[in-house]
């Protein structure tokens, strides 16, 4: 495919139906809170908070495996598409930080993940012309906070629970957009647009020309 022929709308077109909004991720999300909030049944304190950090770096191979499981392209050449890695991978810069909390105090690990998560999905709000993540991103640093600062005690116990059920949602919703998606609406009235917004000009070649 010529993706440098393609317009915006149509980039984004393109993206939304081969990625479906990126839905696998969350279910991958969804595993990794899962998993680390049963693990707080049966390890606490440091150790349960490396094991927090560490499994941070699950969710990408999962979403792809899962993606691939669910025939969903989340490796697509589209350009929006590459920038969309680009700004998953800024999550690699949060690692340095995650580590400083978890040797100065571990116990704010949870809320740091959930936070600084939250923050990089924002963008992708326009990228796939979704509220969606941008109802994501709300929700989930603000119960991050209440869950793992305000109300620390449950920042264990319950924190890994609720945003389990918020990506299950999300991941839920996206694939609902995905599938109400119509790109041949939407790339039809980007063409239509662009070619109207062309008409001046060419109206102004022909009177120069007389």
């Amino acid at each position: 495919m010529n993706y440098e022929t393609m317009t915006l709308k149509e980039l984004k077109a393109d993206l939304i139906m081969d990625a479906k909004k990126g839905y696998p991720f969350f279910l991958a999300g969804t595993l990794y809170w899962l998993a680390v909030g049963l693990l707080g049944f049966f390890f606490e304190g440091r150790l349960l908070s490396l094991m927090y950090v560490l499994g941070c770096g699950s969710i990408f191979p999962m979403a792809i495996a899962i993606g691939k499981l669910l025939r969903v392209n989340l490796l697509t050449k589209n350009p929006l598409g590459v920038l969309g890695g680009i700004i998953g991978g800024i999550q690699a810069f949060f690692l340095p930080v995650w580590i400083v909390i978890y040797m100065e105090q571990y116990e704010l690990i949870p809320m740091a993940i959930g936070i600084l998560g939250a923050s990089h999905f924002l963008p992708y709000l326009w990228i796939y012309q979704s509220k969606t993540y941008g109802v994501l991103t709300v929700l989930m640093a603000v119960i991050s906070l209440v869950f793992g600062y305000v109300l620390s005690d449950y920042a264990f116990s319950l924190l890994p629970f609720l945003l389990a059920v918020l990506y299950t949602f999300t991941a839920v919703n996206l694939l609902m957009e995905a599938r109400a998606f119509s790109p041949l609406g939407d790339v039809s009235k980007a063409r239509t647009e662009q070619q109207a917004s062309r008409v001046p000009l060419v109206f102004n070649d022909q009177t120069l020309g007389k």
